[in-house]
C-alpha cells in the first residue's frame, strides 16, 4: 500500500502529530476494508483537493499501519484485524478520546463521523445481533454509516456501468444468503477498469464526472423507505460522497 512507503516509520521519537486543519468541519471515516476503501477515499481527496483537509481517516493503530507487514508484531496484526462494524464504532470512540486535544471535537459540533462497511455476512445468524448493536450505537452516538449490499465493489462498478440483473442477484436478502464471489471484480475487469491485484484502486479510472455518474446510479438504486440499510442490491456510499462534495 502507498501509505506504507510514503511516511517515516512510526517510532516514539517520531510520532505522527496530526493537527486540526483550519476548517470548520471535518468528516472522519472508519473503514471496514483496510485497502480498497482507504485507497478510494485517498483518491477522492486528490480529485477534490479543495476539501482534502476536511476528510480524515480514523486510525487507533498508527504504529501498526505504518509498520511494514513483515515487521509487524502479533499484537499489531490483531489490532489491524478488528474491522467488524461494532469495532468500527469502537474505533471512533477511542479515536475521539485519543485525539481530543488535537481536534477539539467539543468546539466543532458540525464534524461528522462515518463507518464504511458492507452487508456481506453481517446478516448471518452468527453476526446479526452484533450488526444491529453497531447500528444502534451509531444512532445513539450520532454517527453515520455508508453500507453496500453486498460489497464496496458495487460502488466502484457504478462509476462505470449500470447494475444489471446478474449483479443484483448477489445481494444479501432474506432469500439469498451471503456468498463470497469475484463477480464484481470480474465486472470491473471486463469494463477495462480492473482492481490491481484484486483490491487496489487505479486512480486513472476515476474522475469527477464518473463520480457524479455513480451518485446518480446509486440514488436510483436506493429505495429510501426508512430502512436502516439496503436489504437489496444497493449502496449508500453516495450519501457520503454527497456530503463531501457539498463541502466544496
Amino acid at each position: 500500500m502507498p501509505i506504507l512507503t510514503s511516511r517515516t516509520p512510526f517510532t516514539l521519537q517520531h510520532p505522527y502529530r496530526t493537527q486540526r486543519p483550519a476548517t470548520s468541519k471535518i468528516i472522519f471515516l472508519s473503514f471496514e476494508g483496510s485497502v480498497t476503501e482507504e485507497e478510494y477515499f485517498n483518491m477522492i481527496k486528490e480529485i477534490f483537493k479543495e476539501v482534502s483537509t476536511k476528510i480524515t481517516f480514523i486510525s487507533v493503530t498508527e504504529d501498526a499501519v505504518h509498520t511494514r507487514p513483515k515487521y509487524r508484531t502479533s499484537e499489531q496484526e490483531l489490532s489491524l484485524s478488528k474491522n467488524r462494524p461494532k469495532q468500527l464504532v469502537e474505533k471512533i470512540d477511542i479515536f475521539k478520546t485519543q485525539k481530543r486535544d488535537i481536534f477539539e471535537f467539543e468546539k466543532y459540533p458540525e464534524d461528522e463521523f462515518w463507518i464504511v462497511t458492507d452487508v456481506d455476512n453481517n446478516l448471518s445468524p452468527d453476526w446479526i445481533d452484533e450488526w444491529n448493536e453497531a447500528l444502534d450505537q451509531c444512532a445513539q452516538k450520532g454517527y453515520s454509516y455508508a453500507v453496500s449490499n453486498p460489497f464496496f465493489e458495487i460502488w466502484l462498478l457504478l462509476h462505470h456501468d449500470n447494475a444489471n440483473t446478474d449483479d443484483k442477484a448477489w445481494a444479501v436478502t432474506d432469500e439469498h444468503e451471503y456468498e463470497p464471489t469475484n463477480h464484481f471484480r470480474e465486472r470491473l475487469r471486463k469494463l477495462r477498469v480492473p482492481l490491481k491485484d484484486k483490491k487496489h484502486i487505479s486512480e486513472n479510472h476515476y474522475n469527477r464526472q464518473n463520480i457524479q455518474d455513480a451518485i446518480e446510479r446509486a440514488t436510483a438504486l436506493h429505495i429510501q423507505n426508512g430502512e436502516r440499510y439496503p436489504k437489496y442490491f444497493a449502496t449508500t456510499v453516495y450519501l457520503l460522497l454527497c456530503k463531501i462534495i457539498n463541502m466544496l
